[in-house]
C-alpha cells in the first residue's frame, strides 16, 4: 500500500517537478475562456471590419501578412528570446484599422515555464504561456500596473477585476514560417474586434 501511494504521489508530482505548465483552462477567468472559445469569430469579424480602413491607408497587406502567414510547430526555444513587436488593432467601432510603432518585447523562462513580457510602450503586458496544440500557445496576459509601472499577476480562475484598462488580455500565440511571432487578442475590452500583436527578431 505504502510502495502504491508513493508512486501515485510520484506520478502527481512529476510534472510540477519537470516545470510543465498547468493546463491553461484551469488558470483561465470565465471571461477570458469565453473569449477564447470565440476566437474565430473575432478573427473572422475583424478582418472583414478592418479591410476597407486598412485599404484606404495602404497598410491592410501587412495585417493579411501576418495573419495569414504559415504556422510552424510551437517550440518553445524558437519562441524564447528578444523580439521588437507593435500592435495592429482590426475592427471594432475605435477606427476600423491601426497599426502601432514598434516596441520591445521579450519571451523568456520563469518558474520553469515560457514567461512573455511586453517591455517597452505605453500599454504593457505580461503572462504566462500554455501549450495549447502543435501550433500554437495560449498567452493569459495582464496589464501592468498604470500600463507602464510594475507588472501584475493574472487574475485566475477568481477573475474579478472590471476596471477595462486592467482586465486580463488572453491571446492565441504563433510562429510563423518566416521567423516572426504572433499574439492574437480576441475580443478585447476596448476599441478594437481583436489586437495582434506582431513579433519580430532583434
Amino acid at each position: 500500500m505504502r510502495l502504491a501511494l508513493a508512486a501515485a504521489l510520484f506520478i502527481v508530482a512529476t510534472p510540477l517537478l519537470a516545470g510543465e505548465a498547468p493546463d491553461w483552462r484551469a488558470r483561465a477567468t470565465s471571461h477570458d475562456l469565453d473569449r477564447l472559445e470565440r476566437y474565430e469569430d473575432a478573427v473572422t469579424k475583424g478582418m472583414m471590419e478592418s479591410r476597407v480602413a486598412g485599404e484606404e491607408n495602404g497598410a491592410y497587406n501587412e495585417l493579411v501578412s501576418v495573419m495569414e502567414g504559415t504556422l510552424v510547430a510551437a517550440d518553445a526555444e524558437k519562441l524564447k528570446g528578444k523580439w521588437n513587436c507593435r500592435t495592429v488593432k482590426a475592427g471594432g467601432p475605435f477606427a476600423g484599422f491601426v497599426v502601432y510603432g514598434w516596441f520591445r518585447c521579450e519571451v523568456r523562462e520563469r518558474e520553469g515555464r515560457l514567461f512573455f513580457e511586453k517591455l517597452s510602450g505605453s500599454q504593457r503586458m505580461s503572462g504566462y504561456l500554455y501549450p495549447r496544440e502543435e501550433k500554437s500557445w495560449v498567452l493569459l496576459a495582464t496589464p501592468n500596473e498604470e500600463h507602464s509601472g510594475p507588472i501584475r499577476d493574472y487574475s485566475g480562475p477568481e477573475g474579478g477585476v472590471t476596471d477595462p484598462q486592467l482586465v486580463d488580455e488572453p491571446a492565441i500565440v504563433s510562429l510563423l514560417a518566416d521567423g516572426r511571432a504572433r499574439a492574437v487578442f480576441p475580443w478585447p475590452e476596448l476599441e478594437s474586434t481583436f489586437n495582434v500583436l506582431e513579433m519580430k527578431r532583434r
